[in-house]
């Protein structure tokens, strides 16, 4: 009876075991796939060089994108239906000069993206409804804030990019999940971020 009691909770953490094996296999999968299968798109970047305990330095990004005003878009644009912490998804068009902007902002996937264009999901973390017209505005995270260096690099590559134009590349799955690949700094493309 004992014999079988220990078989039996050998047998349920082995299955507890494997199924937290699978799931981070999964996750594991699913950021290689992106970043191999993902449309890449290049988005101009504004660094800031802080420090994390656990995976070193890195880079806090900044994107025109996250900070949406309502005036930019198109006519008959509205943030009604965004809320602080709800999943949204920008839909970005490229200009004849290679820059990806915000033509639309939604609470859903859209039904119809031109060919060309490209939607990423973001969540929401402030809307500011303003009194004036056009004013209104809405912040948005997609993460892809934060982007990982070898160790003593981070301030190199904050001078590096002082007097230089600095972009993310960026893979877009076709869900709208996005993850950084490297950075682009005046030209140089640079892939030394790990897959987190």
């Amino acid at each position: 009876m004992i014999a079988q009691s220990l078989s039996t909770r050998y047998a349920l953490l082995a299955l507890v075991a494997a199924v937290q094996i699978g799931l981070v296999g999964k996750i594991v999968f699913d950021r290689i796939s992106l970043l191999r299968n993902g449309r890449e798109i290049a988005l101009p970047i504004v660094p800031v060089d802080p420090r994390d305990l656990f995976r070193g330095d890195y880079v806090t990004l900044g994107y025109p994108m996250s900070q949406i005003k309502i005036a930019d878009l198109p006519a008959g644009a509205s943030f009604k239906e965004l809320a602080i912490g709800r999943t949204t998804y920008v839909t970005l068009h490229q200009g004849a000069d290679q820059t990806w902007t915000p033509i639309a902002v939604a609470p859903a996937y859209p039904a119809a993206v031109a060919d060309g264009d490209v939607v990423v999901r973001g969540v929401v973390t402030n809307v500011w409804n303003t009194q004036e017209s056009g004013g209104d505005r809405v912040f948005l995270r997609y993460g892809l804030e934060r982007y990982f260096v070898p160790e003593g690099t981070g301030r190199e590559l904050e001078d590096k990019v002082r007097d230089k134009t600095m972009q993310a590349i960026v893979a877009v799955g076709a869900d709208g999940e996005a993850a950084i690949k490297g950075l682009l700094v005046d030209g140089e493309r640079r892939e030394d971020s790990p897959l987190f």
